[in-house]
């Protein structure tokens, strides 16, 4: 017998569901993306973090009758997570502009630097 599956491109060994079939919607699903890491410093030391990952999940077993159905979750910051993309893709859209500005800072900061060391 075919494990049971519950959402498409699941990533998740469904092996040992096969031993015990259980209805589709009662399967735990999930799909990951690709992890983005960068440096962050919290206490000293710079060490790489996972930030805006994501996974399309079904919780069938969940309290939440959301988290039940197909959904996304955003890990914001490693292991802290947000339940609500469009929210996530608003807000991360409305940034872009301070993306720029921050681009822009860095090359005053890159010019500024090569500047001084020219200077010396």
């Amino acid at each position: 017998m075919d494990a049971p599956t519950g959402l498409c491109g699941c990533e998740i060994d469904h092996g040992l569901d096969a031993s015990a079939p259980a209805d589709p919607d009662d399967v735990w699903c999930q799909v990951e993306s690709d992890d983005v890491h960068v440096p962050i410093d919290a206490n000293g030391t710079p060490e790489s973090m996972r930030v805006l990952s994501s996974t399309l999940n079904v919780l069938p077993c969940a309290d939440l009758m959301a988290l039940r159905m197909l959904h996304m979750s955003v890990e914001a910051v490693q292991d802290e997570w947000i339940e609500g993309l469009a929210t996530v893709i608003s807000t991360l859209y409305e940034r872009v502009e301070r993306v720029e500005r921050l681009r822009r800072a860095h090359s005053r900061l890159e010019f500024g630097r090569a500047a001084y060391r020219a200077a010396r």
